[in-house]
């Protein structure tokens, strides 16, 4: 069994990730025993197994010079791409901002505002565009259920060969 970090929040559920490093990480509520976390863990062994095998390819850190070319880049092309797929879905985001994130290649909150990467910049246009067509839907389904994946597929028919781009290209 992987050795794991565990990490107690104030949370109500367990989460299990390996990060690009290969780290396994849980994330467990508080009062939750130990050996309840332990039976997590050794019943996810498959999946942990899997994820480490994963040959892990990182994309080297931006240079000062590459994160300014890709902000710009990301403040000219996004709200473009925001615009159709909005249009197209009859919505309107109450902003649209680009971030630093570095887990997370976009959001929308429950007030209607979408957030960005400009770390998105980096892969190629069909995966920018899955991003920014996911995060648009989600204006008008705020979750991940079946109707959400209408909504997404009414935008992009494939969207699942998009998607798959953000997984096979290095993070």
């Amino acid at each position: 069994m992987a050795d794991y970090r565990l990490i107690r929040s104030a949370r109500r559920t367990l989460s299990l990730e390996v990060t690009p490093e290969g780290e396994v990480i849980v994330r467990a509520p508080q009062r939750l025993s130990a050996a309840d976390i332990q039976r997590f863990v050794t019943s996810k062994r498959g999946w942990i197994a899997k994820h480490l095998e994963k040959p892990r390819r990182l994309m080297p850190e931006a240079t000062p010079l590459e994160e300014a070319a890709l902000k710009d880049r990301a403040r000219e092309m996004l709200p473009a791409l925001v615009a159709r797929y909005a249009g197209q879905l009859q919505v309107t985001p109450r902003y649209v901002k680009i971030t630093s994130a570095k887990k997370r290649f976009g959001s929308c909150n429950g007030k209607g505002g979408l957030c960005f990467s400009w770390r998105l910049m980096r892969y190629p246009l069909p995966a920018i565009e899955y991003v920014v067509a996911h995060e648009v839907a989600h204006l008008k389904q705020l979750n991940h259920s079946p109707a959400f994946y209408r909504v997404l597929a009414s935008l992009m028919p494939d969207h699942r060969q998009r998607a798959q781009m953000l997984k096979n290209t290095p993070a």
